[in-house]
């Protein structure tokens, strides 16, 4: 078949990649999969697991890219409406303030 994808460089990132590949229903071993990297010959059942878990890895990993982005977008929709509020809140006591002290002004004691 075709070689590797993408050169897989330490024998860390292979055990991180079968653990992934593990979440998407393909176990693997990280040995078997640094056979494979290294050019021994594979089954077509096994480049079809490798090829399928590498596209759904990285499609669960865009879902949890834009999920955390939506996430963020909603923090600061909130903040700022929760500022405008402090705002508002602080303008009012403000004038409340400013009316009742114009009011006693206006009463001599």
């Amino acid at each position: 078949m075709t070689a590797w994808p993408n050169p897989v460089r330490s024998d860390g990132e292979l055990r991180r990649l079968s653990r992934r590949f593990g979440t998407v229903g393909v176990d693997i071993p990280a040995a078997r999969l640094r056979e494979i990297a290294d050019g021994a010959p594979a089954s077509e059942g096994e480049w079809v697991d490798v090829s399928f878990a590498l596209v759904a890895t990285n499609l669960l990993t865009d879902q949890r890219r834009t999920k955390r982005s939506r996430a963020r977008q909603r923090l600061v929709h909130w903040s700022i409406v929760a500022g405008a509020v402090v705002v508002a809140l602080n303008i009012l006591l403000c004038l409340g303030l400013l009316f009742f002290v114009l009011t006693q002004h206006g009463y001599p004691s």
